[in-house]
């Protein structure tokens, strides 16, 4: 199972590496769409061992952005299509160029997955113990209180997260915490999940390439640790 994750869209020309041009999503989609999950089927089976190598592809998207409804959302949900997943960050709904309250909520009856993406999108390793709390908790606090039910998802701002940030997490009651390190989508602990980060330099080749063997481009240690049955521990040690 491979996880993606994009942020925004647009119709003109990017202005940053992590926005990508409707054309350059189009060329993607050719590429992904056989594989593509929807995030329900996810939930069910991400901790299956049956699940974990198969060229299944969940589909996110980080921030909120307001290209989530306005191109995301029909292109994924239309002819009964899979959706994908969105986190929030809560402090940036209803301002420019970021959804609202209004756009949430309909998306949500239509079957997209929310999660929190932090309150202010800080990078939560450097926070005090109770900012740290005040982020996780009250993003995943206010969107509960407006779709009417448990919010159990994270993608950590940055992809930056170690054993504070997640155990912080954990205790809120997040069950599944997304990263932006490469490879399949289960992670060193079960419930760290491993997505690929896309930004505009990426083609529909890389794409397929990294769809073929996530794990191609990540690093000696990961390939020694592994070899040897030791990644875990390393990791543990690593983000201790």
């Amino acid at each position: 199972m491979i996880v993606l994750n994009y942020h925004r869209l647009t119709a003109g020309e990017p202005t940053d590496p992590w926005t990508l041009s409707h054309t350059q999503l189009a060329t993607h989609v050719e590429v992904f769409r056989p594989g593509l999950i929807s995030p329900q089927t996810f939930l069910e089976r991400s901790r299956d061992p049956s699940f974990a190598r198969t060229s299944d592809v969940l589909l996110t998207f980080d921030d909120g952005c307001e290209s989530d409804y306005v191109d995301a959302f029909p292109r994924f949900t239309d002819d009964g299509g899979p959706g994908f997943m969105s986190f929030i960050i809560t402090e940036m709904v209803g301002r420019s160029g970021h959804l609202d309250w209004a756009m949430i909520e309909e998306m949500h009856r239509h079957g997209i997955v929310f999660g929190s993406h932090s309150a202010s999108h800080p990078d939560l390793t450097r926070l005090s113990d109770d900012s740290l709390r005040d982020e996780v908790t009250r993003s995943k606090a206010l969107l509960e209180d407006r779709l009417g039910g448990e919010v159990t998802l994270l993608a950590f701002p940055y992809g930056a997260f170690n054993r504070r940030v997640w155990n912080a997490a954990l205790d809120a009651g997040y069950t599944h915490m997304f990263t932006t390190q490469l490879g399949y989508h289960n992670g060193f602990e079960p419930f760290l999940f491993s997505r690929l980060c896309m930004t505009n330099a990426m083609d529909a080749g890389y794409l397929g390439d990294h769809l073929a063997n996530p794990c191609r481009n990540r690093g000696l240690a990961w390939r020694i640790s592994s070899s040897l049955g030791q990644y875990r521990p390393v990791m543990q040690l690593r983000y201790r």
